[in-house]
């Protein structure tokens, strides 16, 4: 009886309707996941996400419900230090997929740190202007913590090389900036530099894999069996889908190894394919309800951090849905960006539901706030 009334104040407040929102999309996601791995007769990744979703929900209550923001946002700074170290990890044991050093393994266990990094730079960026909210605007110096936060993971990860989660990273941070008061001028200024480092970037930096990426994304055709094959195939499975899609496990392009990544990059053409533009626009309508719920919150809030962190939250999920599509429709160039609780991945899953604690944390600290009264 004592458990009861104890969880029953902890639940207090919860967004009901954000979490109803987010494991209908969950639910879609497994069930598109069984029909993408069972074309092959392999259905252990099916119940790997499974466990990925119940240890992502764990997160998420742990966040969420037991742990007080306040917390959260002490724990930040520890959880950047962590997450640094974990990089640099990466870097010098890390385990190669496709060419890149992305994955840590610790024993049993094989995570990919540039999730977590997501997860933490929201907090970190949030806390970092909660201490410096006295300032009526912010000019390009002032925000020397918030470049320095970002900066090192983002230079850790680019060293993988992992270009496509390095500029989530940094596009994340840069729309939770964007939320706040900055001068015209440093705006400017940031706009220049960027522009800079992008032309030395393309000519220093970037490996020939990826120059090619982008010159295949302006035409596919240019490489049709190399870097153009993965969008030419996504293409041609959504085009196939037609009105109402060709019906689950039927999709061709799945079923005779056609379209590459079916499970994790282009987990969502295997989901156009099948279900058509009609499935298409249910999954793009939920993500749509989704993502508002989340600005709503932020909205709502009744503190710079918690406002700011939910405001990363809305920006993590809006960054990696629009990329996806982009890239799974040939707008984007493929930079390996997963659909959140579409696409197959443990340590992607595990953060996205993370994320979701924020938002429940924050949500729930502003019912409380108003409701003690």
């Amino acid at each position: 009886m004592i458990l009861f009334f104890f969880l029953r104040e902890r639940f207090k407040g919860m967004p009901w309707g954000l979490i109803l929102t987010c494991y209908s999309i969950i639910g879609i996601g497994l069930y598109n996941l069984y029909s993408a791995t069972n074309a092959t007769y392999n259905p252990t990744r099916f119940y790997d996400q499974i466990i990925f979703v119940l240890l992502g929900t764990a997160a998420a209550i742990f966040w969420g419900v037991f742990l007080d923001l306040k917390n959260l946002e002490r724990l930040s700074i520890l959880g950047y230090i962590v997450v640094c170290i974990l990089l640099f990890g990466v870097d010098i044991f890390g385990r190669s997929a496709k060419g890149a050093e992305r994955w840590l393994v610790l024993g049993p266990l094989r995570i990919q740190p540039s999730e977590f990094v997501k997860f933490v730079i929201i907090l970190i960026v949030a806390r970092s202007f909660n201490i410096m909210k006295g300032f009526p605007e912010f000019s390009l110096l002032s925000l020397w913590r918030q470049i320095f936060y970002v900066g090192l993971p983002f230079l850790l990860i680019l060293a993988q090389p992992d270009l496509g989660t390095a500029s989530l990273v940094l596009l994340i941070s840069a729309l939770q900036i964007a939320t706040i008061k900055v001068r015209g001028k440093s705006l400017l200024t940031v706009f220049l530099i960027t522009l800079s480092l992008s032309i030395l970037a393309w000519n220093f930096i970037l490996y020939d894999y990826q120059k090619q990426r982008v010159l295949t994304f302006i035409n596919p055709m240019l490489d049709p069996r190399g870097s153009g094959y993965h969008s030419i195939q996504s293409m041609i499975a959504v085009g196939s889908g037609g009105l109402w899609g060709q019906g689950f496990g039927q999709g061709t392009q799945a079923r005779l190894n056609f379209l590459p990544e079916r499970h994790t990059d282009f987990a969502f053409s295997v989901w156009a394919e099948e279900h058509g533009f009609i499935g298409c626009l249910i999954l793009i309508f939920l993500f749509v309800i989704l993502i508002i719920q989340i600005f709503q919150i932020a909205d709502r809030a009744r503190d710079s951090f918690s406002a700011l962190a939910a405001v990363g939250v809305g920006a993590f999920f809006l960054c990696h849905f629009v990329i996806n599509i982009s890239m799974v429709l040939g707008v984007f160039p493929v930079v390996g960006v997963p659909l959140s609780f579409i696409s197959y991945g443990g340590t992607h899953m595990v953060t996205a539901l993370s994320c979701i604690g924020i938002v429940v944390a924050v949500e729930r600290k502003r019912y409380l706030s108003t409701t003690s009264f």
